[in-house]
């Protein structure tokens, strides 16, 4: 079986003939190249916002580990100051230690469990870290040692915190330019997917259908495609368009399985949530059926009488029927 992808049914879509004719030939234009370009931005885009949040993470995992280390060498030192009572202090600081790292673990927990929340948990397990660290590595009170060495400690101590801030700047740069974009883009969620050229091709055996939305995002547990069409924005979504999202919408569904709420369609300065209900599923499913057998057939026409569409067409000089 013969895939159909999801821009083959933008086009029939749009027209039956001119999705035929681009089957057989190569057809370029000012306004394709110029949507093709807007589309590479679009992606490189999406993509340094991924790349941005990727680094702003890894660098807060190198703070929580270097604050720990910090931490963790400068309480040896203290530690190996000697004080009095040492085995009462040892008792009393390693109960305390015990219910800061239960505390710690309850925030990896919330960390999991809330994506968009992530980053605060995470910080909180950071400053959960070091409490822990701090009480019980003081519970165990080595007396009199020679006091160079704690300094020693004190000074490694001092030298990772260093490191620990430069992390922690590197962070806030990384985490502040993909922000930036994001509101730029204003896009909400986790980009979860960018459609490039080398993107991972989503198919479907059980429909015959292929497709590589622009992007994909994680919103409130579920993934939505979203399309972004450039140039003019019309006054609604166009059918070839929402024909294309719910293709996207049937893709990702049989992939997760469980049903794709709705799929975007953004326009220039616009948007549309487009609902995948079991209509536009029958209706898509049915498009795909005609389609088929006009590959057997071959018999093929325009299915409008709108001189705006042929004119807008980009199949236009090569149409044996266009109007204009």
């Amino acid at each position: 079986m013969e895939f159909i992808s999801a821009s083959d049914l933008e086009r029939y879509g749009y027209c039956p003939l001119s999705w035929w004719l681009g089957r057989t030939s190569e057809v370029t234009s000012k306004e394709l190249e110029e949507g093709d370009l807007r589309h590479q931005e679009i992606a490189e885009d999406l993509t340094e916002i991924k790349e941005g949040e990727k680094e702003a993470r890894g660098w807060e995992v190198i703070i929580i580990a270097f604050s720990i280390v910090a931490t963790a060498l400068a309480t040896v030192g203290l530690s190996l100051t000697p004080i009095g009572n040492a085995e009462s202090w040892s008792r009393y600081l390693g109960a305390i230690s015990v219910g800061w790292i239960l505390a710690a673990i309850f925030m990896i927990i919330k960390a999991n469990q809330n994506g968009e929340e992530s980053s605060f948990y995470r910080n909180l397990i950071a400053v959960f870290a070091i409490i822990a660290t701090l009480v019980a590595i003081n519970s165990i009170s080595i007396l009199g040692v020679d006091p160079e060495a704690a300094f020693m400690y004190e000074v490694l101590g001092l030298a990772w915190l260093i490191a620990a801030c430069i992390a922690l700047y590197f962070h806030i740069i990384s985490n502040r330019k993909a922000r930036a974009k994001r509101d730029e883009m204003e896009i909400d969620g986790k980009i979860d997917y960018v459609g490039e050229d080398h993107s991972r091709l989503l198919k479907s055996t059980k429909y015959g259908l292929s497709g590589r939305p622009d992007y994909i995002l994680e919103l409130d547990g579920d993934r939505i495609p979203v399309e972004v069409k450039t140039g003019r924005t019309p006054r609604g979504p166009l059918f070839s368009h929402i024909l294309q999202v719910s293709a996207y919408s049937l893709l990702l569904s049989e992939e997760d399985g469980k049903r794709v709420p709705y799929g975007i369609l953004r326009y220039e300065n616009i948007e549309h949530e487009i609902e995948f209900n079991e209509e536009l599923e029958t209706l898509l499913l049915s498009k795909m059926r005609e389609m088929r057998k006009l590959m057997e057939t071959g018999d093929v026409h325009r299915n409008h009488n709108r001189e705006g569409k042929c004119r807008n067409c980009s199949r236009r000089d090569i149409c044996p029927e266009r109007m204009v």
